[in-house]
């Protein structure tokens, strides 16, 4: 696997080793743009690719590029340039698109030729200085990303210190390297797929929140997921610090497979929902306790407004990186009681006729369509489906037999998933939900409407990618809540 390949790691010559480069920038989405304008006055020459034919650079990048003379630039669009090898003539380095794939003909060639290919994510570790390095939180898995690195942010905040999401979430990475603040800590929400190319990232504070079933049409296999998320350690050392949720399953394997070298080097602390020998931080009567390098203490969180098991996980790794960085209990407290479920995660949309509308639309595969159902009784008529991406959805039915009582299936999978039902005993005759089949969600919203009774529960939780249907989960979680608004107006 790539990420495990340290030859890649092209040779260091102080901060301009990336002076005269010809670098092909693949990708031109949030990270490849701000690549761009990190690189106008470093590299020698910039060749940027896409394959949206209608894309246009942004005008200040426009500006940007005319200033600056010494660097060459060439935007190649063509809607089959991942298959394109000649475009690999005269590169140096490519810095890859989270969004294209290993395996796409043109990081295959350069790989066989020996060209460097990193992540955003890796060019902006390159570019940063120890002082900024020193002051970083990245946070991996498969769900709860974006709510634990906004809770930290959260916390730092209210705590009166300088920090920012960045990432995954909000602005690249690389995008904040010129920030002159001396004491900024970045918060970083990193994927898979960022770190399929990452060889020298290490933060400072590093943690993965789970690891469950997902991506498996770009990774193959859950090893191989696994040690992809896993990557995020593979620089860890003395200084720096490892935090590990001891619930995930698929965590502890890989840590009594693999004999990760950081255990020995870096620091690390864990958490786990029930007290355990081996947990500094864990879960109890509405209190977090923790113990960290001899200081202990507990954290009432009984009016915080997650809900959920995997929420508390959430939170227990918010407080380990907050405790590492010195954040005392009473604002810890005040910050985790009164953060808000982000947009599309749990998001309660309102009440019609009685009914309870929420909005999950960032559950984009099982586990996190499970952890949100785990937070109802058997009371929830659940919108399920959405665009394939090679899940195993058997996963989903013991949740679905316990919680749900109308099943609303929609998108590229809903049949898919009628005959996982089928093939494993569930005859829908006999199951102990309704089943419905919609071509829309607008249709699954109003077939939810009149299904759900009074005091349940109407949940989009798709366990689906949203690109069948919608632009992205965004855009699906909005027209959910506008379907839903729409139809409280006709009440």
């Amino acid at each position: 696997m790539a990420q495990y390949d340290k030859n890649k790691t092209a040779e260091k010559k102080g901060p301009d080793f990336i002076k005269d480069k010809r670098v092909l920038v693949a990708g031109l989405g949030a990270s490849g743009i701000n690549v761009i304008k990190k690189l106008a006055a470093k590299a020698g020459h910039i060749k940027a690719i896409d394959s949206n034919t209608g894309f246009e650079l942004p005008e200040n990048i426009k500006k940007l590029l005319k200033r600056k003379k010494s660097c060459s630039f060439e935007l190649i669009l063509d809607e089959n340039i991942t298959a394109k090898k000649d475009i690999l003539d005269s590169v140096d380095i490519i810095v890859l698109s989270p969004g294209i794939s290993d395996e796409v003909p043109l990081i295959k060639e350069a790989d066989r030729i020996g060209i460097t290919v990193w992540s955003e994510i890796e060019l902006a570790w390159q570019l940063m200085g120890r002082a900024q390095k020193k002051n970083t939180i990245a946070i991996t898995g498969t769900n709860g990303k974006t709510t634990t690195v906004t809770l930290i942010n959260s916390i730092f905040e209210k705590s009166k210190r300088d920090s920012i999401v960045c990432g995954n979430i909000g602005n690249p990475l690389i995008g904040t390297i010129d920030d002159k603040r001396k004491n900024l800590i970045r918060v970083i929400e990193i994927s898979s797929f960022q770190l399929e190319r990452c060889y020298s990232f290490s933060p400072f504070v590093s943690a993965i929140l789970n690891i469950t079933v997902d991506h498996l049409d770009r990774h193959f296999s859950m090893k191989k997921y696994a040690y992809i998320k896993f990557g995020i350690f593979n620089n860890a050392g003395p200084g720096s610090w490892v935090i590990l949720n001891y619930d995930d399953e698929w965590i502890n394997r890989i840590l009594a497979e693999s004999g990760f070298l950081f255990l020995n080097k870096a620091k690390k602390t864990g958490y786990c929902l029930d007290k355990a020998s081996k947990c500094d931080i864990f879960f109890e009567n509405g209190f977090i306790n923790y113990s960290i390098e001899g200081i202990a203490g507990k954290i009432d969180i009984s009016k915080a407004y997650l809900r959920g098991k995997h929420n508390i996980s959430n939170i227990m790794c918010a407080v380990a990186a907050a405790k590492i960085f010195n954040i005392n209990d009473r604002e810890l407290k005040s910050a985790i009681n009164s953060f808000n479920p982000l947009e599309h995660r749990q998001e309660f949309v309102g009440i019609i006729n009685g009914i309870k509308v929420y909005n999950d639309s960032k559950a984009t595969n099982p586990d996190a369509t499970i952890k949100a159902l785990e937070s109802f009784e058997r009371e929830v008529t659940l919108i399920l489906g959405g665009k394939d991406k090679d899940m195993d959805f058997s996963i989903l039915l013991p949740c679905l037999d316990s919680r749900v009582l109308n099943l609303i299936l929609i998108g590229e999978t809903k049949i898919k998933i009628l005959k996982m039902l089928e093939r494993h005993g569930r005859e829908i005759i006999s199951l102990p939900y309704s089943i419905f089949l919609c071509s829309t969600l607008e249709e699954a919203v109003n077939k939810g409407l009149e299904v759900t009774e009074k005091e349940h529960v109407l949940m989009l939780s798709p366990a689906c990618a949203s690109f069948d249907m919608f632009k992205d989960y965004k855009d699906r979680g909005k027209k959910f809540k506008d379907f839903v608004l729409n139809s409280m107006e006709k009440k």
